[in-house]
């Protein structure tokens, strides 16, 4: 059985209409007595009350109904044959109703709690408290079909076709269960006069009985209305007037049969429960206007271009049938029309001839049409137009009623304050893609019940704009000032830039000066350099004609770039799209080309002299000057010097910057950088040297670069000095105080002149030359001159009368003599000699000339401060006195240098400070030998090719010690 609800036995109470106070918390259905309040207030407009059911109602807000307080007393319900079979009362309008108005989840009862929803088949999720089900069942029958009724079109389910258990109300507000809505308990096998129904349930306390109940006409109706719809419920052994009774005495009937769809509320009880049920009554023949034709042709061919049509003999087929046409007369998938063209409508409708209805001539007038039209997204929202013209299409002919049977033609219209003219329409240039052309009847027919059914009041195409549709390739020529087109970019000099575009699609040319509609093809062009850019807008100078056809659009000095690279983007504006022009936006762009030469700049060869330091003793880091050497290679297809930055980094720190002037494709060989004061550190000391730093001055390029920063990889160059802990002094085991080597430079020298134009200048080479010089190099590292004093070379010295300072070069093969008890004074010259700056070629840059050298010598070479001197004596210990001397004067450049050294400062007897030696007065007569080395591990100058020969020297003097018995003083201590 349909529509079941259990009631308690305990809480049965009186119950008006079918269900309108389910509980949302409990299984009871509780009293709802209205008194003498309607609880609707119906709208007659146009009708006979005593007749006619009405055309609309309200629910009451005096009734005080669950309802009239959900709805308000604002909300209208309005008569609908629904599937042109059952006539209730719909949320829904006849006419541009909205996907919100089409919602029944918003119908009061549909939201209300299922009761016993873990029993009810079909439910489309039990999880959720919606009157919703799959499928559908047979009105009348039990029976379960899968595939709904209703179109879905909100909420999760969306799109599809499901049931819900009520779609609509009587006139007097009672809900109506949807006749095609599955039953909550499907039996196997429907018999229902087996089950207990309960008698004049009215008198029982279930429900109130109505007015029609009462009537003599009651029986009559069950077998005109209630039989047919529900054959179910005719039991063959029985008479049909008897069998109707008895069914009369068990259900209610809510309605008047005989004007709209009869609605009936039956009881039975089963397993000590009551059930109820809602039933409907076959529909009483409606009267019906149809759509039958409804066409467009194009105005200016007269041709069928769209048809929608009906059956006008059946009144039960509902089939709506459209066909499309080419100008050929060729049936299509799709109907096509033009912007901006102007199309003649035609519509015909009839007066349905209805099975069992006693039909008449209409009487509505004045007998019209409305016409309405939406274009693009709003033609895929319901009720939704972008023009309507209510009232505004009039018959061919003048007309005052629809004979019964017979059809009238449309194809007039007349606007407001204009005169009568042909059903036309013109397609408005703001239509971009697609448009719906409708017609419906007037709602007055339906107010008169002239026209109950609304469904087929509509006549309605969907036509498709002719696709207009220009594109612009990916296709680009960059022209020089010559004009001719090139790939390869040079920096300053001016470019202009070539583009097309295409028609793509459709009959219409492109570019009408005196139609702001029609506006000639053009492009959004952005130009950039990589360093700046500009926003272009570039116009066809001529139409661009249909199918097939190209225009070229050029920009006229385009950009003149800094740099060796011209950037591209260009699309159709947004303006095309606009006017419907362009009406496919994937081939609109945007597309991107860039031209460019190559330009890249790199450092190579980066050495820094010396390679390896060592400590003073004791000290963990020292300041030191170093030179840096490296290459600079440019290379750009202008052939143009540039101005390079160039940094040198320690520890990210920057020790030196500088712009380079470095000439074009040509390997620079930096002149030698010399920089002072650099702390190193004990370990290993990175170094850097970087071209064209950020922010870069130059934008460089490489044409196979797969990485944009690829190209800048080359830019840095990295080397390091090791710094070595101070090695013991030592003796110099091997002797080796000069180093000769060759080297062979390879030169190469250039000289030209700037040229200045108006974009800038650039360098004209006159002449270019390379060779190569082979140089013979040395380096000397001796310890030239040992010089010794004493009292006795002083005396001697008065003697000879030349009036000396008594000083003595022991190297000349005389010992230095003292007496035994008397001091001596010696001090060391040490000399390093070098030709590599002197002797080496020099590079030079002068604007557009210059010379190149490779390799540079000349770095400069920090040469050792120390000198060992072993005496003959020994300490305490039994070891050689060994004493450190270190400079006390330098005369001369880096690669000529004398250095003076003297024996250190001492405290002598804690009487002075002196740098005497003192020999002790028992000191035997004799020649001692005075050992002098220099520093053991100077490597010298980094220009030679490496070597592990250290330059060191070292010389063997004697002093000769005479006995103290001779002396004229015997005051001298020991030492």
């Amino acid at each position: 059985m349909k529509k079941f609800r259990v009631i308690s036995a305990l809480a049965l109470t009186a119950l008006i209409g079918l269900g309108l106070t389910m509980s949302f918390n409990t299984d009871t259905i509780k009293s709802n007595a209205l008194g003498n309040v309607r609880k609707t207030i119906p709208n007659y407009t146009g009708r006979d009350p005593s007749v006619d059911p009405p055309y609309s109602f309200r629910f009451n807000p005096a009734a005080n109904t669950p309802q009239s307080e959900y709805y308000g007393g604002s909300k209208v319900f309005y008569e609908e044959l629904y599937r042109g079979q059952f006539l209730w009362y719909s949320k829904v309008k006849p006419m541009d109703a909205t996907e919100a108005d089409k919602d029944m989840m918003t119908m009061y009862e549909n939201r209300l709690r299922v009761w016993g929803k873990n029993r009810s088949d079909w439910l489309v999720n039990k999880s959720y408290s919606l009157n919703l089900k799959t499928g559908q069942s047979e009105p009348g029958k039990q029976n379960y079909t899968p595939g709904g009724t209703t179109y879905m079109v909100s909420g999760p389910y969306a799109g599809k076709y499901l049931e819900w258990r009520y779609l609509g109300y009587a006139f007097d507000g009672s809900p109506v269960n949807n006749p095609y809505f599955p039953p909550d308990i499907t039996p196997e096998k429907w018999e229902p006069w087996t089950k207990n129904w309960i008698s004049e349930p009215w008198d029982q306390g279930l429900t109130a009985g109505t007015e029609y109940d009462q009537m003599n006409e009651k029986v009559q109706w069950f077998v005109d209305y209630f039989f047919p719809e529900n054959p179910k419920f005719r039991r063959a052994w029985m008479p049909i007037e008897k069998d109707a009774a008895d069914w009369a005495k068990k259900f209610t009937l809510q309605t008047d049969p005989t004007r709209s769809t009869g609605i009936l509320t039956g009881f039975h009880v089963s397993n000590g429960n009551t059930y109820y049920a809602t039933l409907l009554m076959k529909t009483p023949a409606q009267p019906n206007l149809r759509m039958v034709e409804y066409a467009v042709y194009d105005k200016e061919t007269g041709k069928l271009v769209g048809k929608q049509t009906m059956n006008a003999s059946d009144n039960t087929d509902m089939t709506e049938t459209r066909k499309y046409y080419d100008q050929n007369g060729k049936e299509t998938t799709k109907g096509i029309i033009e912007q901006g063209k102007t199309y003649v409508i035609k519509a015909k409708v009839k007066n349905m001839i209805v099975k069992g209805l006693d039909g008449k001539n209409t009487t509505y007038t004045p007998i019209r049409l409305n016409q309405k039209y939406s274009y693009d997204l709003t033609s895929h929202e319901m009720g939704q137009w972008d023009e309507e013209y209510g009232n505004s299409v009039l018959t061919t002919k003048p007309e005052t009623t629809i004979a019964y049977g017979k059809s009238v033609d449309f194809s007039k219209q007349k606007m407001d304050g204009e005169s009568e003219e042909t059903w036309e329409y013109t397609v408005p240039p703001m239509v971009k893609k697609e448009i719906v052309f409708h017609a419906d009847i007037v709602e007055g027919f339906k107010k008169k019940r002239e026209n109950t059914w609304a469904q087929d009041d509509i006549g309605r195409l969907r036509f498709f704009i002719q696709p207009e549709d220009i594109g612009t390739p990916d296709e680009a020529l960059l022209i020089n000032a010559k004009g001719v087109p090139v790939e390869h970019v040079v920096p300053k000099e001016p470019y202009s830039l070539r583009f097309y575009v295409d028609k793509v699609l459709g009959e219409k040319s492109v570019g009408d000066p005196k139609d702001p509609s029609n506006p000639y093809a053009s492009l959004q062009v952005v130009v950039s350099d990589k360093k700046t850019s500009k926003t272009i807008t570039a116009v066809a100078k001529e139409v661009l004609t249909p199918k097939g056809k190209r225009v070229a659009i050029d920009v006229p000095n385009a950009i003149t770039p800094q740099t060796s690279i011209i950037e591209a983007t260009w699309q159709i504006p947004q303006k095309h799209r606009d006017n419907n022009q362009s009406m496919d936006p994937s081939n609109d762009g945007p597309h991107k080309h860039l031209w460019a030469s190559d330009i890249n700049i790199s450092v190579s060869n980066f050495n820094i002299k010396p390679s390896s330091i060592i400590l003073p003793a004791g000290k963990s880091s020292s300041n030191e000057t170093l030179t840096f050497d490296f290459n600079i290679l440019s290379e750009n297809a202008e052939n143009q010097d540039k101005d390079i930055d160039v940094v040198i980094r320690k520890d990210g720190r920057v020790i030196w910057r500088d712009t380079v002037s470095v000439p074009a494709n040509r390997n620079y060989t930096m002149p030698m950088v010399t920089v002072p004061g650099i702390n190193v550190r004990e370990g290993e000391n990175v170094f850097t040297v970087e071209v064209n730093p950020q922010p870069r001055k130059w934008i460089e390029f490489l044409s196979n670069a797969t990485d944009p920063n690829q190209v800048y990889k080359d830019n840095v160059a990295t080397n390091s000095i090791m710094v070595h802990k101070n090695i013991p002094a030592q003796n110099c085991q091997i002797l080796n105080n000069q180093n000769n080597w060759t080297t062979i430079h390879y030169i190469r020298e250039w000289h030209g002149y700037r040229e200045y134009t108006e974009h800038g200048s650039y360098c004209v080479t006159t002449s270019d030359r390379r060779w190569t010089e082979k140089i013979n190099y040395y380096e000397r590292y001796k310890i030239t001159n040992v010089f010794f004093r004493s009292k006795l070379t002083k005396d001697q010295a008065l003697r000879d009368g030349n009036n000396g300072d008594g000083w003595v070069d022991l190297l000349n093969g005389k010992a230095g003599e003292v007496k035994a008890g008397y001091g001596f004074e010696i001090k060391y010259v040490v000399k390093y000699q070098t030709n590599t700056y002197t002797d080496s070629p020099k590079p030079w840059r002068a604007d557009c000339s210059g010379k190149t050298v490779d390799p540079t010598h000349g770095s400069y070479v920090d040469a050792p401060n120390t000198l060992q001197v072993t005496m003959p004596f020994k300490d305490t210990s039994g070891q050689p006195v060994r004493y450190y001397a270190t400079t006390t004067s330098e005369s001369g450049s880096w690669d000529n240098l004398t250095q003076n050294y003297e024996m250190p400062v001492r405290k002598a007897f804690n009487l002075k400070d002196t740098r005497e030696i003192f020999i002790n007065e028992t000191a035997k007569d004799g020649e001692y030998p005075v050992r002098i080395d220099t520093y053991s591990h100077f490597y010298g100058s980094y220009d030679k090719k490496p070597t592990s020969k250290y330059l060191c020297d070292y010389v063997i003097v004697k002093i000769k010690v005479n006995g103290s018995d001779k002396d004229d003083v015997k005051t001298h201590l020991t030492q």
